[in-house]
């Protein structure tokens, strides 16, 4: 499973227990995991894989991103509250790992995986339509974390791009450069 960051927040599980009235003893079971681990999880001293994030909402009747708490979701925390690794994520959607990871990362969907042939209703289905239900959402839901995963990725390779600018100033006007013949071709 990747470590995605995906903004567990101890606060809301405690506050979930509370309001389930469950003990860490009856957590602990639930999820498969020590009452110790459960302890680290309420103080905030360790974060839970997404499989046990999966097993520790349940145990205390909330969805898993009632736990979490993020300016704006992504898909990469969509997949994370399924409980999924993004290889067991793209078999669900049916495409190559490679392909999952690559839309996960930059919110592109691709040729490849914007549509699918439902050969029982005769017809191509868009993304929208048939991948919510695997996520457990609603089509905008997905939409809306396509488009913050779109703008995360574009944010962060301006980043890089900035940062590459101030350590090698020289390399970057050499490869602007290099666009600018081709271009011209």
């Amino acid at each position: 499973m990747s470590e995605t960051e995906y903004g567990f927040d101890p606060a809301k599980l405690r506050a979930a227990r509370d309001a389930a009235g469950a003990s860490v003893a009856r957590i602990a079971r639930a999820a498969g995991v020590s009452e110790r681990a459960v302890n680290l999880y309420l103080a905030g001293s360790r974060t839970p894989r997404p499989e046990t994030l999966v097993q520790l909402a349940a145990a205390v009747d909330v969805a898993p991103a009632d736990l979490c708490t993020v300016e704006h979701e992504v898909l990469a925390h969509l997949r994370v509250y399924t409980g999924r690794s993004r290889a067991a994520m793209a078999q669900a959607l049916g495409m190559a790992e490679e392909t999952y990871r690559q839309r996960e990362t930059t919110g592109h969907r691709g040729r490849l995986s914007s549509s699918r042939y439902d050969h029982a209703q005769d017809r191509w289905i868009a993304w929208q339509e048939w991948a919510p239900p695997l996520f457990g959402i609603t089509a905008e839901r997905l939409l809306a974390a396509e488009q913050h995963t779109r703008e995360n990725y574009s944010a962060e390779r301006e980043e890089r791009c900035r940062q590459l600018r101030e350590r090698d100033p020289d390399r970057v006007a050499m490869i602007e450069e290099l666009g600018r013949r081709l271009r011209e071709q």
